[in-house]
């Protein structure tokens, strides 16, 4: 917000929101997208006989809440593994964006003087 000149803080207050909302909806999507994507990728050759069909048919949720025994401390391990990708991922995403936003990201001189007590300069249109 203090990079930006005081006329357009509503503005850069309203991307703020837009951006953080945006961030809140689609993380959790991400992250459980690559979670299951890779839970079912370690997951495949591991279960036998009728897990393996279950597997197949339901998904890897079915394998957990229903499955065997041996079925079931699997498919738990592959969940394990694929939300701990999937929060690394996104941690990765989140260092990139603020590594951006540290180098595009520069101070007002502007505001700065008008914070100081000193006015900035204003141009006026002449005919």
């Amino acid at each position: 917000m203090n990079a930006v000149p005081i006329h357009m803080t509503g503005v850069a207050n309203g991307a703020t929101s837009l951006v953080r909302e945006f961030g809140q909806g689609l993380g959790p999507a991400v992250i459980s997208t690559i979670a299951m994507s890779a839970a079912s990728s370690a997951l495949v050759g591991k279960l036998g006989g009728a897990d393996a069909g279950m597997e197949a048919a339901a998904g890897l949720l079915a394998v957990v809440n229903a499955g065997s025994d041996n079925a079931r401390a699997a498919a738990q391990t592959a969940l394990g593994h694929g939300m701990a990708l999937g929060v690394v991922i996104c941690g990765c995403a989140s260092l990139l964006g603020a590594l951006v936003t540290l180098l595009l990201v520069r101070k007002n001189t502007a505001r700065a003087a008008v914070g100081a007590g000193g006015e900035p300069s204003v141009r006026t249109a002449t005919a």
